[in-house]
């Protein structure tokens, strides 16, 4: 995790570093370039770095859905589904489970 989030971290600092020999090389379209991919990157490095450990907790802490399901309060959580909708209940449970990723979440409500 650390070496693909570090590796786009780098390329973000180099790009940033191409950005000013581009702007004084007056090459435009290469300055416009090296800009949005230094600030594009380490965007995208921290994304990847909080799915991953969002993706690590679950598999410490559930090792197959049918597990996670049996930890939850099917019945409470099946009822707030009912009444109120899907996207409720989803954030119910992630506020009990906040590392469970966005998708397992829906999966496990949609089965209810």
């Amino acid at each position: 995790m650390k070496g693909l989030r570090t590796g786009l971290w780098c390329a973000a600092v180099i790009s940033f570093g191409a950005a000013v020999f581009a702007y004084q090389s007056g090459a435009k379209a290469l300055l416009a370039l090296c800009l949005v991919l230094g600030v594009i990157l380490p965007g995208v490095a921290e994304v990847y770095a909080d799915r991953r450990q969002k993706r690590d907790w679950y598999a410490r802490h559930f090792s197959s859905s049918e597990e996670a399901r049996s930890s939850l309060d099917e019945y409470a959580l099946r009822r707030l589904r009912d009444e109120k909708g899907a996207a409720v209940a989803v954030r119910e449970l992630r506020r009990t489970y906040p590392k469970m990723p966005l998708a397992e979440a829906a999966r496990l409500i949609k089965e209810l």
